[in-house]
C-alpha cells in the first residue's frame, strides 16, 4: 500500500449494531482518541437487519484505505462475510478488526479469515492510533513489528502476535461523544 500523508487517508471505522438506535463506543472512543493526534478517522455505522448488499455497496462506495471492525457476538458472522466479499472487490485494502469478538485465539481467527490483514488485541485506543500513523506515514510510527497489542499477518502470509499493550490511563481518554446531537433518538453507552 502506498503510503498516504495523514490528511489524505481514509480510514474506516464500521460498527454493525444490533439495531438502528444503538450506538458503537468502541469506533468513537477509537476516533476521538486518534482525533488527538491529528488522525481524522471516519466512521460507518449499519444494523444487522439491513441488507447485506445495501451495507457492502455503502462501504465500497466510501473508498477506505484502510478499513476497521469492532466485532462483537451478536455481529461476528455478519462481519466475516462483509470481510470476505469486501476483500473480493478491493484486495490491497487491509482489514483490522477489534473487539471482543476476536481478541482471543487471534492466530487461530487469523488463519480462518485470511482477507483480515490483522488483529487489535483488548485496549485499543494507543494502538490503533499508532496503527493509523503507520498506514498515513507518520515521522516515528512503530512498524507492525514495534506495534504492540496487535496480531497480523506478513506479506508471506506468517501471523505474527505482538506482546500485549499497556493499559491506558482513564485520564488520558477524550470524551467520545463530542456532538450529542447526532445521537438524539438513540442510545449512547459510556463504560467505566
Amino acid at each position: 500500500m502506498k503510503m498516504k500523508d495523514k490528511d489524505d487517508i481514509n480510514i474506516l471505522l464500521t460498527a454493525v449494531n444490533a439495531r438502528y438506535i444503538h450506538s458503537n463506543l468502541a469506533v468513537y472512543t477509537l476516533q476521538a482518541y486518534a482525533e488527538k493526534f491529528g488522525i481524522h478517522t471516519e466512521i460507518a455505522e449499519y444494523t444487522i437487519n439491513q441488507q447485506f448488499d445495501e451495507v457492502l455497496s455503502d462501504i465500497y462506495s466510501r473508498k477506505p484505505d484502510v478499513l476497521c471492525f469492532s466485532c462483537y457476538i451478536w455481529n461476528i458472522e455478519y462481519v466475516k462475510e462483509l470481510i470476505t466479499e469486501f476483500h473480493k472487490l478491493c484486495p490491497g485494502v487491509p482489514i483490522w478488526l477489534g473487539g471482543p469478538e476476536v481478541s482471543f485465539e487471534t492466530e487461530e481467527f487469523l488463519r480462518a479469515n485470511p482477507a483480515v490483514t490483522g488483529v487489535i488485541i483488548g485496549e485499543g485506543e494507543r494502538t490503533f492510533s499508532l496503527l493509523c500513523g503507520h498506514y498515513a506515514g507518520v515521522p516515528g510510527a512503530p512498524d507492525f513489528n514495534e506495534l504492540p497489542g496487535i496480531a497480523w499477518r506478513d506479506e508471506t502470509g506468517q501471523i505474527h502476535t505482538n506482546e500485549a499493550a499497556t493499559p491506558l490511563s482513564m485520564d488520558e481518554l477524550p470524551f467520545c461523544y463530542s456532538n450529542p446531537g447526532k445521537f438524539e433518538n438513540r442510545i449512547i453507552y459510556y463504560e467505566s
